[in-house]
């Protein structure tokens, strides 16, 4: 352009382009002859739906520091942050970085190339690399409430984890233990034979029966896909159920799990121990949504031959559906002669944001019309399911795995089991 205008430059205007061009040449031979390694470090277990991290290692072999760019090839349902790292690593030495991924689904995933880009010493060009770093993961159930629990100490603090007391002095139906009056017990737990023989008051401290039976049942149908704060809803369910799971197998219950749709897709027989729970994880770990409709009869009538005892059964579903979901209360019904049933579902906060802002267009209003009545048909479904003594949890996502344990360990406090 100078030399369009100035046709007396051109000689030196060609000869800057041909120096600068010459220049960038050198720039990029030197950035392709620095030698350096990288790779990644993947978390031992990776849960879905919270941020993973990922560590990025880097040796530089050269004699000179390295500007380097680094993109990891994570899959496709996975979320990076950040994408991209950016690094500066001296000469002869290491370096570790890392970024956080978010997985959105639950399965078997592959990790591709490390894809590295290291500025010339000139700072005139790129010079691009892909590291071979192919590596698979599995992304579990999100584990993070059992594993809190699991390195708490042998008291375990419930209440600081948001959970009920599994013991709760002067209450329950097994005797626990003795120990002195303290101002607060009730008159009714004092053990009056033994304050005789001690001369003092004495309490009898009561706690839950154990070895009691729940069975978790999971709805795999085609609305536990729908996508509510990032996951869809079954994963919601089976990250609720592992918590659930985890405390009553601590609490020497035993538990056991069933997933169905249109039939069983898999069943678990309540069993205790520590085996059990990984049983658990095996059999949640690859529980998918079937995009058909749920038969609730055909899984009672399974149910009623395979529970013998009296059990509490926590059956994780949805109410969206109200065709679906009508069928599910005459069986439960029916449960409810024999057994103790629970049903748990998350709210659509996606429904109650729409309804929470004013509508801007026609098309909106319209959204607003029918959110409004399938919220209406759910809260009337809710009532028509809490009836003939069937207990119902429905809560936002983040609150239903301390929900489900806090209804669980009522249940037992109380003595319905």
């Amino acid at each position: 352009m100078a030399a369009g205008f100035a046709p007396d430059v051109g000689a030196w205007v060609l000869l800057l382009d041909v120096t600068l061009l010459i220049l960038a040449v050198a720039d990029w031979v030197f950035a392709r002859r620095y030698t350096f390694k990288a790779w990644r470090t993947l978390p031992n277990r990776l849960n879905v739906g919270v941020a993973n991290r990922v560590e990025v290692h880097v040796v530089n072999q050269s004699a000179a520091a390295i500007d380097l760019q680094i993109k990891d090839d994570v899959p496709d349902a996975f979320t990076a942050d950040p994408h991209r790292l950016s690094v500066r690593v001296s000469a002869n030495s290491r370096t570790q970085l890392g970024y956080d991924v978010t997985p959105s689904k639950r399965g078997r995933f592959d990790f591709g190339d490390l894809h590295v880009r290291v500025q010339g010493p000139l700072g005139l060009v790129w010079h691009a690399r892909a590291l071979e770093a192919a590596e698979g993961a599995s992304v579990f159930p999100d584990l993070r409430g059992a594993n809190r629990l699991l390195l708490a100490d042998a008291t375990l603090d419930l209440v600081n984890l948001g959970l009920r007391q599994m013991r709760r002095d002067g209450q329950g139906s097994e005797f626990a233990r003795l120990r002195d009056y303290a101002q607060g017990d009730s008159v009714r737990d004092v053990d009056w034979k033994a304050t005789a023989r001690r001369a003092k008051p004495v309490t009898r401290v009561m706690e839950s029966e154990r070895a009691q039976t729940m069975l978790i049942a999971i709805d795999a149908g085609r609305s536990m896909a729908a996508q509510v704060d990032g996951l869809c809803k079954l994963d919601h369910a089976v990250n609720a159920a592992l918590f659930l799971a985890f405390v009553a197998l601590r609490n020497g219950d035993r538990v056991g799990v069933v997933i169905f749709a249109d039939d069983v897709k898999g069943f678990l027989p309540p069993m205790s121990g520590r085996a059990q729970y990984r049983k658990i994880v095996d059999l949640l770990y690859s529980a998918k949504p079937h995009l058909t409709y749920v038969d609730y009869l055909a899984l009672f009538k399974e149910l009623n031959v395979r529970l013998l005892r009296r059990s509490l059964l926590c059956v994780f579903t949805d109410f969206l559906d109200e065709d679906q979901a009508s069928t599910l209360v005459n069986p439960l019904r029916r449960l409810a002669r024999r057994h103790v049933p629970l049903c748990l579902s998350v709210k659509d906060t996606g429904l109650l944001k729409l309804l929470s802002t004013m509508p801007s267009e026609p098309e909106v209003a319209y959204q607003h019309a029918v959110a409004g009545e399938l919220l209406m048909e759910r809260e009337a479904m809710k009532r028509r399911i809490t009836q003939g003594g069937i207990h119902l949890i429905d809560v936002n996502p983040d609150e239903l795995s301390l929900a489900a344990v806090n209804k669980y360990l009522e249940i037992k406090t109380r003595g319905v089991l």
